[in-house]
């Protein structure tokens, strides 16, 4: 378990900057890219990926004064997938309410209610807040390379590296630096 100075180095901190890379992202889009859908071979929109990201980030800050969590009750349909401006104002918010989080905070128990299957009947499990963020910072990251496929598919412009896993980055670099030496 982390001390909590580190909660925030290691989980809020990076949680931030991932969505800070996405709103970049979304900056430089038009209205037109950010809502088209299907694009390419993916079924959904750039949009539709950032509102699903925004919800797992509002999903887990709500946790934070209730105590139980569910990843599956979402704002479908709303303006932050059709909306550039909607969602920087969304993410903004949640940026500043995140960096609110108190590093005790951490290491509270939380009741994660999920459907493991569709037919099934929805499971409670216990977990902790440090684990969820962690969660959602990786869930975040996998839906940037989505968004970055979709951005190239697009012509769009992406940063270098969005979307690709703090290992992998970690690994090229190391990889660099033994084939530069």
């Amino acid at each position: 378990m982390s001390s909590p100075k580190d909660v925030e180095e290691m989980f809020v901190g990076p949680l931030i900057r991932v969505l800070e890379e996405l709103s970049a992202v979304i900056t430089r889009l038009t209205d037109a890219q950010y809502q088209q859908s299907p694009v390419g071979v993916f079924g959904s929109s750039i949009g539709g990926h950032t509102r699903h990201c925004l919800d797992h980030v509002r999903a887990i800050i709500g946790a934070t004064h209730s105590g139980e969590l569910d990843y599956d009750q979402r704002n479908r349909g709303t303006d932050v997938e059709t909306s550039r401006q909607a969602a920087l104002t969304v993410a903004e918010g949640l940026m500043a309410e995140l960096s609110q989080l108190r590093a005790g905070q951490a290491h509270h128990d939380l009741r994660l209610q999920m459907l493991l299957t569709r037919d099934g009947q929805p499971v409670i499990v216990r977990t902790s807040l440090e684990r969820e963020l962690a969660y959602v910072l990786a869930h975040t990251i996998h839906h940037n390379a989505l968004i970055s496929a979709m951005l190239q598919t697009l012509g769009a412009w992406r940063p270098q590296t969005f979307g690709y896993a703090p290992a992998t980055l970690q690994h090229a670099e190391k990889t660099a630096c033994v084939q530069s030496a």
